[in-house]
Formats: structure tokens, sequence, C-alpha cells
């Protein structure tokens, strides 16, 4: 048995079709979402968005892995089980950033205020369990 037949074989058909079809779509959204709100991590959602995408579409899967922003580390976790230090260092960077301007300028409720810095947190520590991976010797 090649490859080829392994794949072919784990493609998901029926009702679990749909239902995996969904969650690579409700994954993606929660994954474009913590792109643009502070304190929702992106990267574990892209993760499981892949995960049921390649059950339902390689080819999907593919073009997801061959997207210019989030491919590379979709594309490292996939083959290295891991991401860059500059990519969690980015993630650390955008949390502290938007989170503290959003608690520091943005008028809200002090409770709401609460909830996203209690948010930043989570998505902080999400990062930081991320497993990373150091460069390479003998790479830029």
């Amino acid at each position: 048995m090649n490859e080829t037949d392994t794949a072919d074989e784990s493609i998901a058909t029926g009702i679990r079709k749909v239902l995996y079809g969904a969650s690579a779509a409700t994954f993606f959204g929660l994954g474009m979402v913590g792109i643009v709100l502070p304190g929702i991590p992106t990267t574990p959602f892209l993760l499981l968005m892949c995960y049921f995408l390649i059950r339902v579409s390689p080819r999907l899967h593919a073009k997801a892995l061959a997207w210019p922003v989030v491919g590379k580390p979709l594309r490292d976790w996939q083959e290295k089980q891991g991401v860059h230090h500059r990519v969690k260092r980015l993630a650390y960077s955008m949390v502290v950033l938007l989170v503290g301007y959003t608690l520091i300028f943005g008028d809200l409720h002090l409770s709401i205020k609460a909830i996203i810095f209690v948010l930043g947190l989570v998505g902080i520590i999400v990062v930081f369990r991320l497993p990373t991976i150091h460069r390479e010797h003998g790479c830029g």
C-alpha cells in the first residue's frame, strides 16, 4: 500500500465529511478572529483547522499550507511538531501590544477589561506551551 492509498482511506465520507468540513470552517473562522482580536490564539485554531481539513479535502489542506501568512507556521508544525521562536515572539508582542492598548485606551467597563486581560494571559500561556523549533545549524 503506498502513501496515496493511505491518504485516500483517511478521507471522511458521509456525515463525518459534513461534520469535519464544518469543524474546519469553524476553526478557520476562529483563527481569523484570533488574527485581529487580542488574546485569542490563532495558531491552535489553524492547527485544528488543518487536522479536519486534510480529512475532508487534501487539496484545500495543501492550499492552506501554501498561504503566505500562516502557511509556514502550519508547515513547521506538520513537519517539525513546533513553531519557530520568532513566531512565538511575534505572538507575544501582538498580544501585549493589542491587549495593553485596549486596556489603557479602551473606553470599556472594568469587567470587560478584566476579561480581555485574562484572555490575553490565556493566549500567552497557549503560545508559551507550544513546542519551540530552534534554528538549525547551517541555516541562515
